[in-house]
């Protein structure tokens, strides 16, 4: 009776940290600062809890961006007709105009921002593989043939720059 009863005031104590600690993140997040048990300002635990805020938010965009690019190459994989170079969903954060604009830190900012979020199951070995598999040159041949001529020259330099990446990534050393 009386473990149960402490078991149960226990779980009532937990419940009642996680509303308050709820209360000071919604707080924070709206712009305010907390206090401490005096009144004081908590500089420290606010900035605490707003660089925890930060860093939520740039995992939460960086998912979104790797979600929207795998949606993109689905739809893009599943189209047939005439491909320009804007069409291609190139691995980097901005669809870029020509090849030039795709350089190598952009394709690795691109490609491993979402792997440091929490949670997270892919290796950056992993992301470098698949995005080979995708990107090398004789899987790339059939969209090549659906390039208007006008653009044939920048994609072909574009999946070049692409995949000469990759390599550097997948063994430095080789670069």
């Amino acid at each position: 009776e009386e473990r149960l009863k402490e078991q149960a005031r226990l779980r009532r104590l937990e419940r009642e940290r996680e509303i308050a600690e709820a209360g000071e993140i919604d707080w924070v997040r709206s712009g305010g600062t907390l206090r401490d048990a005096s009144g004081r300002r908590d500089v420290e635990r606010t900035e605490r809890i707003r660089a925890e805020l930060r860093r939520e938010a740039e995992e939460k965009r960086a998912l979104a961006r790797w979600a929207a690019y795998e949606a993109r190459w689905q739809d893009f994989a599943a189209s047939s007709g005439p491909v320009r170079f804007a069409d291609i969903p190139w691995p980097v954060e901005e669809t870029p105009k020509c090849a030039r604009e795709i350089t190598f830190r952009k394709i690795e900012d691109f490609l491993f921002a979402d792997l440091a979020a929490r949670g997270s199951t892919v290796t950056r070995k992993e992301r470098i593989r698949t995005s080979m598999l995708r990107w090398h040159p004789d899987k790339m041949g059939p969209v090549a043939a659906r390039v208007v001529e006008e653009d044939q020259a920048d994609v072909k330099e574009g999946i070049g720059v692409v995949f000469r990446c990759l390599r550097a990534l997948q063994d430095p050393k080789k670069a």
